[in-house]
């Protein structure tokens, strides 16, 4: 028996823009039928692409599109499902790490157009002199 599970899911769907890969320390993960639950509930999140769960080290790698689903998104999802991450110091460094990550990506995505103006050469022409 195979200590880590790897799930592949929705291909067509991400786009490469806003890939992400995250890894996470979880609780209560301890057997194989643990990581496929776990695994179930994260393929039906919309954008993700890959998990990877090792039992052994309790450990989950989960590559999606930031564009289409944030990390917040992904903890309520294994909280739901009863397996939320470790909650020590490191880890919730990390979590608001992605989180903040997530959503600046979410932000990224809905934007049209590249810099906050339109023509950047007047900004320089309006400058005081």
């Amino acid at each position: 028996m195979s200590e880590t599970t790897s799930s592949k899911a929705g291909l067509d769907e991400v786009s490469d823009a806003f890939m992400v890969h995250r890894s996470l320390r979880m609780q209560g993960v301890h057997h194989q039928n643990d990581a496929q639950i776990l695994q179930q509930c994260l393929v039906k999140q919309k954008g993700v692409k890959n998990v990877d769960i090792d039992v052994k080290r309790a450990r989950l790698k989960i590559t999606y599109d930031a564009s289409q689903v944030g990390f917040g998104a992904i903890e309520r999802a294994l909280a739901d499902t009863g397996y939320p991450p470790e909650t020590n110091w490191w880890s919730r460094l990390k979590s608001g790490w992605y989180r903040y990550l997530d959503e600046n990506a979410q932000a990224n995505a809905k934007t049209k157009g590249g810099a906050c103006c339109g023509n950047p050469s007047d900004i320089y022409a309006n400058r005081r002199k």
